[in-house]
């Protein structure tokens, strides 16, 4: 066979460098495209079926001797064997019932708890049979059965009345109206709080509670329930506002926000994305929900025009403000770090593992903490010689690995995540107050994304304000154990009270402060 020779100018031979360097970019820029959308596909099916924990065994040190507890496989224990043969065909056979002619299961009685002795009872006697002849016959006792009973909530009328009367100079005078939660409307305080806590802490919509009350035979309209929780807002709202001075006189505060859809008025059947800012007070665990209608600096005015001076969040660029002012300092979260390395799973497997497991030593340091009660300067000791070398591995493990990875893939954009914000990782070991993550402030806004799902959206701007005041209170509700419902029935009496008004100071009704009294 003849070779063919071609010959090629020099400007067509650059031409087909060109091309070919064009076609071998081509090659790698579908190749990342393509560990990118596998990588998709792997975190979405991740999502819709794989476990949601992002907890992970401590890695095993190579240097620890390993401790078998169980017998060696190549010796024998007839007796053992005997017995665990024969617990196995008991477990699997049970008693054998002569008269139903079949095997039946074994079942472990298990203890049932005491019925609470100060719920109300209500006996029934049952009688003798008339067939039995009760002659002569002497009373040996009683047997008692007890079981719970439910009656359906049942709403009723109070009627205030009051005395009226002619005096003898002519004057009419008539017996003061006691104080009302809602003056000039057929609510009570109670309705109110059964209303506001089955909303805003059972995630029951308004909608919903109006089926039921028709159930009942009692009909509102939705305007009128509507108009009954914002004058319950508005009469709690001094409340409120003194746990805004508690957060913005706080020196420790975590911070987050979600999305909070609000109907435009202007604009009817769009949603506005308004969001809601909590602010976390991990000391006594209270949440303090802030709406507002962006997602910018206005949102954290209320830590800035305090005396804050930590901000623990995820990272948001908006909380980068402290890291500008004097003498305030911004704590980042591990909790989101290792989510995103958990996310980087399935891009790349070695790197991603070598992360988890290094933030895995230090969420184990924090669990030994814990268990051991150890003292503030003794956490700050441990976390200094422990936690920070790991801290600072992470670091130079970044530094090295970094350059080496895709160009905003998964894994790369964790690293980046982490390397940027070390030093608001590594600013906990310095205290013992301070938290590895900002988990709290998350799960206090738990209660909101659930009523999310039921409520959808807030009607007016004013009407999310006054969601952030009940989510606020009933979240302190929460943390602190009070029963939500008792609690609003008594404070919407007592907040107008002039003692309170007269000093400006309603701390005592908060509740953690209200159920210490």
């Amino acid at each position: 066979m003849k070779e063919l020779t071609v010959t090629l100018t020099l400007e067509e031979y650059n031409h087909l460098l060109k091309e070919k360097e064009a076609l071998l970019y081509k090659v790698d820029t579908l190749g990342r495209e393509k560990d990118l959308l596998r990588w998709r596909l792997e975190n979405l099916l991740r999502r819709l079926w794989g476990k949601s924990s992002e907890k992970r065994k401590l890695p095993e040190d190579p240097a620890q001797l390993s401790i078998c507890f169980d017998s060696p496989t190549d010796v024998s224990d007839p007796v053992a064997e005997e017995t665990k043969v024969l617990k196995k065909a008991e477990k699997k056979e049970g008693d054998y019932n002569r008269y139903r002619k079949s095997f039946t299961k074994k079942v472990t009685p298990h203890a049932r708890k005491p019925i609470d002795p100060s719920l109300v009872r209500e006996e029934i006697v049952v009688p003798m049979p008339d067939d039995i002849n009760l002659e002569g016959a002497v009373k040996m006792g009683e047997e008692v059965t007890e079981q719970y009973a439910v009656r359906p909530a049942q709403v009723y009328v109070i009627r205030t009345i009051r005395p009226k009367y002619r005096l003898a100079d002519g004057r009419i005078v008539v017996a003061p109206m006691p104080v009302m939660a809602h003056p000039r409307s057929n609510a009570s305080e109670s309705i109110l709080a059964h209303i506001a806590t089955a909303k805003y802490a059972d995630h029951l919509p308004l909608n919903r509670q109006l089926e039921i009350f028709e159930r009942n035979n009692i009909h509102f309209s939705p305007s009128t329930i509507s108009n009954w929780m914002m004058a319950a807002a508005q009469r709690i709202e001094p409340i409120y506002n003194e746990l805004r001075e508690l957060v913005k006189n706080s020196y420790y505060v975590m911070a987050d926000e979600t999305p909070h859809p609000v109907l435009e008025n202007d604009r009817p059947g769009s949603l506005h994305k308004g969001y809601m800012w909590n602010f976390y007070l991990p000391e006594s665990k209270t949440p303090f929900f802030e709406y507002h209608k962006g997602r910018g600096e206005t949102g954290i005015e209320t830590l800035l025009s305090g005396s804050v001076k930590v901000v623990q969040s995820d990272g948001f660029v908006v909380y980068d403000k402290f890291d500008t002012l004097p003498d305030r300092l911004h704590l980042c979260c591990w909790a989101h770090v290792r989510r995103k390395f958990e996310e980087a799973r399935g891009c790349d497997p070695p790197r991603a593992k070598y992360a988890l497991d290094k933030i895995a030593l230090l969420y184990g340091i924090e669990k030994n903490i814990k268990e051991e009660e150890l003292t503030d300067d003794q956490i700050v000791a441990l976390r200094q010689k422990q936690a920070y070398p790991i801290i600072k591995e992470l670091e130079e493990w970044c530094k090295q690995e970094f350059t080496k990875t895709i160009a905003n893939s998964p894994i790369a954009n964790a690293m980046s995540y982490m390397y940027t914000r070390f030093e608001q990782l590594s600013g906990y070991v310095n205290q013992a107050r301070f938290q590895i993550d900002n988990n709290p402030v998350e799960r206090s806004i738990r209660p909101l994304t659930l009523n999310r799902k039921n409520v959808l959206f807030s009607g007016s701007h004013e009407a999310a304000h006054a969601a952030a005041i009940f989510f606020t209170l009933m979240g302190c509700c929460k943390e602190n154990q009070v029963n939500p419902q008792k609690w609003l029935e008594e404070v919407l009496i007592s907040v107008q009270n002039k003692k309170y008004e007269e000093n400006n100071d309603y701390s005592e009704l908060i509740p953690m402060n209200w159920k210490k009294k």
